[in-house]
């Protein structure tokens, strides 16, 4: 054997991560859980853990997108807690859950919108422009309710979040279309490849006749989209519309995009990977509340995970380029 044909076959943990790791990463987290966790595989924990990941995981598809990218939204929190009042709001005051889901989604394209123009018209970062939507969609949905909680959904309203399809819940179901939606537009659509191209190099991307600003736009209008939809099984969950809901979500969707492989720097991601982030975001968080951890400690514990994948980002791409 030639020392050539020795060399391609040198074993790279940047090319052997990036295929195998987060599935490695998963299935660890789940056998450790299972013998570790009392209670933890229980049809009803698990259960309960598909459920609570539902609406971050379809505000992580959204994020996939944007991350990909190299931008970022940081108010999927109050954007959630404002769409998600004002169409339990509708709701109650028609009766109707077809004008409710109008109305998210319909406010989630605006949000989009919004932030898609401010970004792209006058080149302000994306940190600053969803930092202030933060504030803005916050102080929104509590003057819209009056601070108060809304209650009085319809049980059409609730069966997004809460009802069964057999024995599949509704919220899982609406996350399957979603995903399959959003695959088939990342992976099977020129737009999905516009979506790489200009977050791998957007001059270059421009170069070859792709509009950047354009392709940003598009992506903060299905991110909106997404959010919309992820404020309805977020409230039909609750059973009502709650201003002060929604805080922390867009910690647990970005760290499912960012464990799942999506660089923070752009240009590469897959929604499977955002999948599976998801799914070890919601274990982690299932098995520190079954053992009793502080909730503080649990926001510690999810900083340094996304820290940890970064640094695997960074290390993974350096030994990549190496083998390369």
């Amino acid at each position: 054997m030639s020392v050539k044909t020795e060399e391609k076959k040198k074993f790279n943990f940047g090319q052997f991560y990036g295929k195998f790791g987060i599935i490695i990463i998963m299935v660890a987290l789940f056998v450790i859980s299972a013998v570790a966790v009392p209670g933890f595989l229980s049809a009803y924990n698990l259960t309960n853990i598909l459920l609570a990941i539902a609406c971050t995981t379809t505000l992580a598809l959204g994020a996939t997108f944007v991350i990909i990218l190299g931008h970022i939204n940081i108010a999927y929190g109050s954007e959630l807690a404002f769409i998600g009042c004002v169409a339990c709001m509708v709701d109650v005051a028609t009766g109707s859950v077809l004008l409710a889901i109008a109305a998210a989604l319909l406010l989630g394209i605006v949000f989009g919108a919004l932030c898609g123009f401010v970004i792209t018209k006058f080149s302000i970062p994306a940190f600053i422009v969803t930092l202030a939507l933060t504030e803005a969609a916050r102080g929104a949905a509590v003057k819209v309710t009056g601070g108060q909680t809304i209650s009085g959904l319809t049980k059409s309203f609730t069966f997004l979040g809460q009802g069964y399809v057999g024995p599949i819940p509704m919220a899982i179901i609406i996350l399957i279309i979603c995903f399959i939606a959003c695959y088939i537009i990342l992976n099977k659509t020129p737009f999905g490849r516009y979506i790489y191209a200009v977050g791998g190099n957007a001059k270059a991307a421009e170069a070859s006749g792709i509009n950047p600003n354009k392709v940003v736009f598009k992506a903060y209008l299905l991110d909106g989209v997404l959010t919309g939809i992820a404020s309805l099984i977020l409230m039909a969950r609750m059973n009502s519309g709650v201003p002060g809901a929604g805080l922390t979500f867009e910690m647990d969707a970005i760290t499912a995009v960012v464990v799942g492989g999506t660089s923070m720097s752009g240009g590469s991601g897959t929604l499977v990977g955002t999948i599976f982030g998801a799914i070890i975001v919601g274990i982690i968080n299932n098995i520190l509340t079954l053992l009793g951890v502080d909730s503080n400690i649990q926001k510690i514990v999810k900083g340094l995970i996304i820290v940890a994948a970064v640094i695997i980002d960074v290390v993974t791409k350096n030994s990549a380029k190496k083998a390369r």
